[in-house]
């Protein structure tokens, strides 16, 4: 059995909405799987690890928070967003939710997702009466 994560979009899970339409603001996201697990790795640049929030609650992982305007005064032009986001991941049941850890360095958030582990097969002793 492989750990699954299901993204925003993906069937089973539904997109963030505001007022009727998408949220602008999308981190882009990676998912590396390995025997281990899979580490899920959001781009947040520009967002201090204050302004992050990370969630799990019924088999469903979300990442929230909000990147601040870096621009102040009148703005020519502009091609950054700013404001709150939110992805949301559907983890499948294979994934370890009491070991999941998080790190974030240079606008970069990983959060690792260990599998269970699986029983392992082992030889019973049989005690002499």
């Amino acid at each position: 059995m492989t750990a699954q994560i299901c993204l925003a979009g993906e069937p089973g899970v539904k997109p963030y909405r505001r007022s009727g339409r998408e949220h602008a603001l999308r981190p882009a996201a990676d998912i590396i799987q390995s025997e281990a697990g899979i580490d899920l790795v959001v781009d947040l640049p520009g967002v201090s690890q204050d302004h992050v929030d990370l969630t799990l609650e019924k088999g469903t992982l979300t990442v929230s928070g909000k990147r601040q305007a870096r621009i102040q005064g009148n703005e020519v032009y502009r091609e950054t967003c700013s404001g709150e986001y939110r992805r949301v991941f559907s983890l499948s049941d294979d994934v370890d939710t009491y070991s999941i850890t998080a790190d974030m360095q240079d606008g970069v958030l990983v959060v690792h997702l260990p599998k269970v582990a699986q029983a392992q097969p082992r030889r019973i002793d049989i005690a002499s009466a």
